[in-house]
């Protein structure tokens, strides 16, 4: 966690690359210093809790972003090799005491790890009510397509707001939702101009982006606006990078190992399929008339990637997209944890294959890669466009 004197003069720096790509390392930073300013803070384990609900209640959102999954009292309680790395070290965060300076911790349905690692803390507490948790709160919104899921969704999220009204004292009406949605759309234009430059003729690494995309969830989003789009207007006026493009899929990449390895074989990473990097903003939510907390409800129900979303045509569309314009190749990332992202590579495999897209698969933690690895990544990007 950064000192107040070294956040103190990352604020007095003018470059907004150095300060976002420093918020991103840093990830709790800002919360920290808003808790310590008398804000609520409420944490956010995944992208399917609905940001501007949080802001409009006038707590302040950060996605909790931990990357230390050793720590020892993580074992007595979780099993080895059971959960992905990212879970294993919010929960660890959670009861080390990291993260009292939470008003709330927010754990989505999104994905079976999750509501694990809800009931895990509820556990926790109630075996050892003297640990120092966070308050820990289940936003139950599941992401099948029916029309069940919606009704059930959207009244879950009816329930979240009067929690979040609890929480912060503050009533959430439509002058606060919109001024919140209003905010965190100019957000998102900023994170599409970032994603305008990676693309055909790519001005940013994948390993920069990461950084500058994600910084998004971690600080006000006022702020990231402003530091983004001088970051974009920076960056756009660089040459192109050559290198093979590259798009990653498979599991959530919240770290940037596997980019750096990618493009220290010469690729470029122009593309991920997952909610830390290209698929971060998604569209805007309506701010016209009507129920505007319907509007933000459907924004994170209907645009938001989630493991748990089905049939599989919904699933699909994007990578599917993505896929066929003018990526060079793609890299499943599939870690040794990994229990759910792995279902969809045969499926994803079969349609590059009839296709001729060449892909390559990486079944090791990113952030310790072996050489023999390293190689073989080489080799892959070596090998593009040889026989196409």
């Amino acid at each position: 966690m950064a000192s107040p004197d070294h956040t103190t003069k990352l604020r007095n720096r003018t470059d907004p690359i150095e300060r976002l790509t420093w918020h991103y390392e840093n990830p709790a930073a800002e919360a920290v210093s808003s808790a310590a300013g008398g804000i609520p803070v409420v944490g956010i384990t995944s992208n399917t809790v609905p940001w501007e609900l949080v802001r409009a209640s006038g707590a302040f959102p950060c996605v909790i972003n931990p990357r230390n999954s050793k720590l020892p009292d993580i074992g007595s309680f979780m099993e080895e090799g059971v959960f992905e790395e990212r879970i294993r070290a919010i929960f660890g965060a959670a009861i080390s005491g990291d993260l009292q300076f939470l008003s709330l911790l927010l754990i989505p349905r999104t994905s079976e790890q999750e509501y694990k690692l809800y009931l895990y803390l509820r556990e926790v507490s109630r075996q050892d009510p003297e640990r120092r948790l966070p308050p820990v709160y289940l936003y139950d919104m599941l992401h099948t397509r029916s029309r069940e899921s919606c009704s059930y969704g959207l009244e879950r999220t009816l329930c979240l707001k009067e929690r979040l009204e609890e929480l912060t004292g503050k009533r959430v009406d439509d002058a606060a939702l919109l001024h919140a949605i209003r905010e965190s759309n100019s957000a998102r234009k900023a994170i599409r101009k970032l994603v305008d430059l990676r693309r055909h003729e790519p001005r940013i690494s994948g390993t920069e982006a990461l950084a500058l995309i994600g910084a998004s969830v971690f600080v006000g989003r006022d702020e990231y606006t402003r530091l983004a789009d001088k970051a974009a207007e920076m960056i756009g006026n660089r040459n192109p990078l050559a290198g093979r493009k590259l798009m990653i899929v498979g599991s959530s990449l919240n770290h940037r190992g596997l980019h750096r390895a990618l493009e220290q074989q010469g690729a470029v990473v122009v593309a991920e399929d997952d909610w830390w990097g290209s698929r971060s903003a998604g569209e805007d939510i309506a701010d016209g008339s009507g129920d505007l907390l319907k509007a933000i409800f459907e924004k994170y129900y209907l645009d938001a990637p989630s493991p748990r979303l089905f049939p599989f045509e919904f699933a699909d569309a994007w990578f599917q997209q993505e896929s066929m314009d003018g990526i060079d190749g793609i890299v499943f990332y599939l870690p040794p944890e990994d229990c759910v992202a792995g279902w969809d590579y045969p499926r994803r495999r079969q349609y590059l294959d009839e296709r001729g897209i060449p892909h390559f698969l990486v079944r090791e933690d990113a952030t310790s890669l072996s050489e023999e690895c390293r190689k073989r990544i080489g080799l892959f990007v070596r090998s593009i466009g040889k026989e196409r």
